[in-house]
């Protein structure tokens, strides 16, 4: 019995130095290994956590903390972090992102999400694992900061992590884009992340098996509107979270389509194709090259939907029957009280990347 007593505690010893070599993690920055003096870092579900004070001045933020909102607050030129204990929501120059571990204390430490604050720096993280050591090398990338997931590179796919990069069509970065990856096992359960200054984006995936499908908008002005626009996958396929993704985007203004609506007015009930329409875009307060051309069906409705979205609108109509003489008409942002001769009008967002204007015209004739 002894002997066999003494087996099994050999074994729990065995099993417990195994277990603490295995834990053991070190962080290399810009070539040199971080020493972490009191609390160390730690894996946890997968993610690496370490003491935010450590690595927020390591990355050469500013920082500070809030005890009664349990928040840990990093800032430096260009870019502020908020992370709040226990919370799966951290923020990014005001932009809020999903965490897949959230930050929380460990031993009297107060430890946050190594590579969410590292990507959202800028730089690029790599995880190893050799005999019982975890290595995570913290690299200089391209991101400045400037939004979520600035991973610096864009062209090798990592477990459980995807990212890419938005450009619009020359080919320069987009800054501020969300890029979205959706859980085709859950429903609700997306992952956002913001694209910083480079347009560089990133998002940690949870240990599950399923697969997922990317997408993301951009929030652009035009002319004091919010207009907001659908990203074009460069690849658009699902991909399994256990091998990773890279998937680029490109943000195309010209593909949020603008949709004219054309009624007759109620009290004077006319053919929409009997009406002549002149729309001329209005770019920083000035009349662009008008476009005059008659409405035409389509799904849904009948008005005209090759409009880019983006910007207002000034519009005149003629009734003009094939083979007479076009005659005046009025119009009017459907719903508003007065006919015009003419008037300006903007699109509203259906649905994202579909924007939608309405559009009554009246004869002139008619009109008293």
């Amino acid at each position: 019995m002894a002997v066999v007593a003494g087996i099994l505690a050999f074994m729990s010893f065995a099993q417990q130095t195994t277990h603490a070599a295995a834990a053991e993690v070190r962080v290399i920055l810009n070539g040199k290994q971080l020493q972490f003096e009191q609390a160390q870092p730690v894996i946890k579900d997968g993610r690496v956590l370490v003491p935010f004070r450590k690595i927020f001045e390591a990355l050469g933020f500013q920082v500070k903390w809030n005890g009664s909102l349990q928040q840990a607050t990093g800032t430096k030129t260009g870019l502020k972090i908020e992370l709040t204990m226990n919370s799966s929501k951290a923020k990014a120059n005001g932009k809020t992102v999903t965490l897949d571990v959230p930050p929380q204390m460990i031993k009297n430490s107060t430890m946050v999400p190594l590579r969410f604050v590292s990507e959202n720096s800028g730089n690029t993280v790599q995880f190893a694992t050799k005999g019982s050591v975890s290595t995570i090398t913290i690299g200089s990338g391209t991101g400045s900061g400037n939004g979520n997931g600035g991973s610096g590179t864009a062209d090798k796919a990592e477990p459980y992590v995807v990212s890419g990069r938005v450009v619009d069509p020359n080919g320069k970065p987009v800054a501020g884009a969300e890029v979205f990856a959706d859980n085709q096992l859950l429903y609700n359960s997306n992952l956002t992340a913001v694209t910083d200054a480079n347009g560089y984006y990133s998002i940690e995936l949870p240990l599950l098996a399923t697969t997922w499908n990317m997408g993301g908008y951009y929030d652009m002005k035009s002319d004091g509107k919010e207009l907001q626009i659908k990203l074009e996958s460069v690849t658009d396929k699902p991909f399994a979270g256990n091998t990773g993704a890279i998937r680029n985007f490109i943000m195309r203004p010209e593909t949020s389509i603008g949709e004219l609506y054309v009624y007759s007015d109620i009290s004077d009930y006319f053919s929409e194709s009997d009406i002549l329409l002149t729309v001329t875009p209005i770019v920083a307060g000035k009349e662009g090259k008008p476009i005059t051309k008659r409405g035409y069906n389509f799904p849904g409705g009948f008005g005209l939907l090759e409009l880019p979205a983006g910007g207002s609108y000034k519009i005149t109509a003629q009734y003009a029957p094939e083979g007479e003489t076009p005659q005046p008409a009025l119009v009017r942002v459907r719903y508003t009280k007065e006919y015009k001769d003419s008037t300006v009008f903007t699109f509203s967002t259906l649905v994202p990347g579909i924007e939608r204007a309405e559009i009554e015209v009246k004869r002139q004739a008619a009109s008293e």
